[in-house]
């Protein structure tokens, strides 16, 4: 419960508040205008006072580090589950939390300021205790709280008890701040209604393979990754080649051996091989060479007598006188020409046949020396072989590694998606046998919600929706009827009562439930009168508060009961929109 809220500035107004319904009234002065509003006054400043003495951030655009605030404090007065304790903060030193007053053995974490001898706490201790104190959280006394990033926070539960309208606290029932993500409402409203919450958190991790998937996608589909990823189909066969590849090269190094006349073994060799080369191609002109002697030897044939003298008589007759040798001398110089042509041709072929045997003798000879060298330099190099294998072994795994990361990336991108689907199915799955184990829990909430309904509405009615999606929970006031006259304004108010009440009731809570006016802006005035009766009623018990700023205009036309008592609803300090002096802080700035 809030006791008073004060401060160093001279002019501020200090407020003191008390047990059930507080209304600070904003006054419409004689002098304002139509246009001149009370947005000045202070009631949203209130809010952040609040916010401040319980441990909100100060970066540099906070409202305490302003000119106008910076050399000063504010101070509130807390009854909390240990005692009574004043605490007092400022802009200039905002990370400490200074102690006037506090209950002896608390369990928060006090230091001592060794120039002046003040009693302060951390920061981050001032928030673990508090989140300890009014929601269970776990921690210790330095502030150290024994959960990963994304469980449920202090800082995020205790804003739906103080919603902040310039922070958009007042768009949607289920979000404290229009930036809130969903991770981070689905969380802590589950952990508030008692729910596992722990499955909107394990959501959150699906999403976020999900995100990073679609980035994944997008690069490759875009061409910035298409040829560093590729298709399963299409790694699979490389990067068992590579594989394969490199495995040999091991394995020849493991096996190889350097061998220091290696280069004189490989000259030898490849000379060899030459030679063989040229016998070779030598060997099959020889036996060209031979084909044709045999051929001209078979066509040397000695010429027919008859012939011979057919020839003679012919020239007889077409030479006249000239002196023909006798044919027998003629026959017999014709056999003798022609015996040594044969004879040569002969010499010939004999020579080729020669000279094809040498020629193959001497193939053998160097076969069987290259195959010695050969055998020879089997497993066994040079230095610089060695060197170079070992290079092109480095180059083949640094392929291997990165084939067989584009072949992971690559398995990503095809089975993801379909990990994702099944483990968001399980996560659901999971998510409704949880509301069925805690269906004592929900159903204490839908009925909170619905007698809140009934009592603001007397021809409307409402419910209470958790639903288990594919996406986490939702949690959803749905009242019957047009939307008009602020119906999502009262749903808020709905949520925010019944989570005030499940808090006191099953965590300890903070005591303490504060809407600020703009919660009331277009809602029928009527409603808005249920509502404060609502909470009078809700907060009708030891240190329990409802706390609300309203504008006196709107306060004095609200059709509340007789027997409803103003002046004990209504603070005794008022703030107006007067000039200068009116306002919370008694003076303008900013």
């Amino acid at each position: 419960m809030i006791i008073s809220i004060t401060s160093s500035i001279p002019t501020f107004k200090s407020v003191e508040f008390h047990a059930g319904l507080n209304i600070l009234i904003a006054d419409k002065t004689s002098t304002s205008t139509e246009r001149q509003t009370r947005n000045s006054a202070g009631k949203t400043s209130l809010i952040e006072i609040v916010h401040f003495l319980f441990g909100s951030d100060c970066d540099k655009d906070s409202l305490f580090r302003s000119d106008a605030l910076l050399a000063h404090t504010f101070t509130g007065s807390f009854q909390l589950n240990e005692g009574l304790f004043t605490v007092e903060r400022g802009g200039e030193e905002p990370s400490r939390i200074y102690l006037r007053e506090r209950p002896e053995n608390t369990a928060l974490e006090i230091r001592e300021e060794k120039a002046t001898g003040r009693s302060y706490a951390s920061l981050l201790a001032w928030r673990a205790y508090l989140g300890s104190e009014f929601f269970r959280l776990p921690g210790d006394r330095s502030g150290t709280v024994f959960a990963p990033p994304g469980t449920p926070s202090y800082r995020s539960l205790f804003s739906y008890f103080v919603r902040r309208w310039n922070a958009g606290g007042f768009l949607h029932p289920e979000r404290n701040s229009e930036k809130q993500q969903r991770v981070d409402w689905q969380v802590n409203l589950s952990y508030l209604f008692r729910l596992d919450w722990e499955i909107p958190l394990a959501f959150q991790k699906v999403r976020d393979r999900e995100k990073n998937l679609a980035e994944l996608k997008k690069a490759a589909k875009s061409g910035a990754l298409g040829n560093l990823v590729g298709t399963v189909a299409e790694l699979r066969p490389k990067v068992t080649i590579a594989e394969k590849r490199a495995a040999t090269l091991r394995e020849q190094l493991a096996n190889f051996q350097v061998l220091d006349s290696y280069v004189e073994y490989a000259r030898r060799a490849a000379a060899i091989r030459g030679e063989m080369q040229q016998i070779t191609r030598e060997a099959v002109s020889i036996q060209e060479v031979l084909q044709h002697l045999n051929e001209a030897l078979e066509s040397e044939l000695p010429a027919k007598l008859p012939d011979l003298q057919s020839l003679y008589a012919a020239a007889n007759v077409e030479l006249p006188g000239v002196a023909l040798r006798r044919l027998e001398e003629v026959e017999s110089f014709h056999h003798s020409v022609l015996e040594n042509r044969r004879t040569h041709l002969a010499a010939q072929l004999s020579e080729a046949k020669e000279a094809l045997r040498k020629g193959q003798e001497l193939l053998g000879v160097l076969d069987t020396e290259r195959s010695g060298i050969l055998q020879q330099l089997a497993g066994r190099g040079a230095l610089e072989d060695f060197l170079q294998i070992q290079k092109e072994l480095v180059a083949l795994e640094a392929e291997e590694a990165s084939l067989r990361e584009r072949f992971k990336t690559a398995e990503i991108l095809e089975g993801e998606a379909t990990q994702l689907d099944i483990d968001r199915a399980n996560l659901k799955r999971r998510m409704q046998g949880d509301y069925r184990e805690r269906k004592d829990q929900l159903n204490e909430s839908i009925v909170l919600i619905s007698d809140l309904i009934s009592m603001l509405y007397d021809d409307r009615a409402g419910r209470f929706i958790v639903d288990a999606t594919n996406n986490g929970p939702e949690f959803r006031i749905s009242i019957d009827g047009d939307r008009g006259g602020g119906i999502s304004n009262m749903e808020i108010f709905c949520l925010d009562l019944t989570l005030f009440t499940l808090t006191n009731r099953h965590f300890g809570g903070p005591g303490f439930l504060i809407h600020d006016s703009h919660l009331f802006d277009g809602v029928d005035e009527r409603q808005i009168a249920q509502a404060l009766l609502v909470g009078q009623r809700m907060s009708n018990a030891p240190s329990h508060q409802y706390i609300v700023t309203m504008n006196s205009d709107i306060f004095d036309r609200l059709p509340l009961p007789d027997d409803f008592d103003r002046s004990s609803a209504v603070l005794p300090v008022r703030i107006s929109d007067e000039t200068d002096t009116g306002g919370l802080f008694g003076f303008r700035f900013g």
